[in-house]
């Protein structure tokens, strides 16, 4: 292990604070599998279920308190953190009450309308978040946690929120404010289209995954979506749940035409692939 991670662990302990898990169940293989087979489950919240997300309680975070250190299987999840299975944080006493009321309140990003989920669990959005904002905001996203730590990129790092407490959520959120650099964008990206994926569409991607590694064929997508500069998402779900399908995909009206604009090239695909569609259905 390394000095960095050694190291945090012996201060918690030595701070006698009980260690909290923020697990993301998206992460592959799910780290809520071994982790509930070695019954380090016993004390957690399965977040969504407590929210009217509840239908989304597959792919929800997962809180759990960890009563012990040594158990194999979290020593395991400790030497793989390149899985990006989440982070641990740290409390001066246990109360998983106040941290899943925290973490509810900050579920949910309304930009302009649009509603998604704000993936705290991800070690990679929480880095992201921490390495924009001042160490004085820190408390208003952390929250009841004393202290944090997550791998960021090839290291571990560490956070301490000196205000440890529960706060009510400031409008607008410091964690939200900052742009993402490009990687990290399509990252966030990338878990929110293989999230809507597995919600919406997950008999089809079970079949395509018979021929196609789907994380491959994911990584395409993403890469016509932004060469055809269909940034909505309904410009993104009409182009993903349409090209599922193998035949569909081939179909070389997908292309774009020449002197055509992103918006000419969507209205057409729409045209072609769902209202025709829709006409001969009916």
């Amino acid at each position: 292990m390394s000095e960095a991670l050694n190291n945090w662990l012996g201060e918690q302990a030595r701070l006698n604070r009980v260690l909290i898990l923020a697990l993301d169940s998206l992460a592959e293989p799910n780290p809520v599998t071994s982790l509930y087979s070695a019954g380090v489950m016993q004390r957690s919240v399965q977040l969504y279920r407590r929210t009217e997300y509840a239908q989304f309680a597959a792919i929800s975070p997962w809180l759990t308190e960890l009563q012990n250190p040594g158990n194999d299987a979290f020593r395991r999840l400790l030497d793989d953190p390149q899985r990006n299975w989440g982070w641990i944080g740290s409390m001066d006493k246990a109360d998983l009450d106040s941290l899943t009321q925290h973490w509810i309140a900050r579920m949910v990003i309304d930009e302009d309308g649009e509603r998604s989920l704000f993936r705290f669990q991800d070690n990679r959005v929480l880095a992201r978040c921490l390495g924009n904002m001042k160490e004085t905001e820190w408390p208003l996203l952390l929250g009841p946690i004393s202290s944090v730590l997550y791998w960021d990129q090839d290291q571990w790092k560490s956070a301490d929120n000196s205000r440890s407490g529960m706060y009510p959520v400031p409008n607008p959120a410091p964690w939200l404010r900052t742009p993402e650099s490009g990687e990290q964008a399509r990252s966030i990206l990338r878990d929110n289209l293989k999230r809507w994926l597995l919600t919406y569409h997950v008999d089809a991607a079970a079949t395509l995954a018979e021929t196609r590694v789907v994380s491959e064929w994911l990584e395409e997508q993403m890469d016509l979506l932004e060469a055809w500069d269909w940034r909505t998402p309904e410009q993104r779900e009409m182009m993903l749940s349409h090209r599922l399908s193998p035949a569909c995909m081939a179909d070389v009206a997908w292309e774009p035409l020449p002197g055509e604009t992103s918006e000419q090239h969507f209205d057409r695909c729409q045209r072609v692939f769902v209202d025709q569609k829709a006409g001969s259905a009916a």
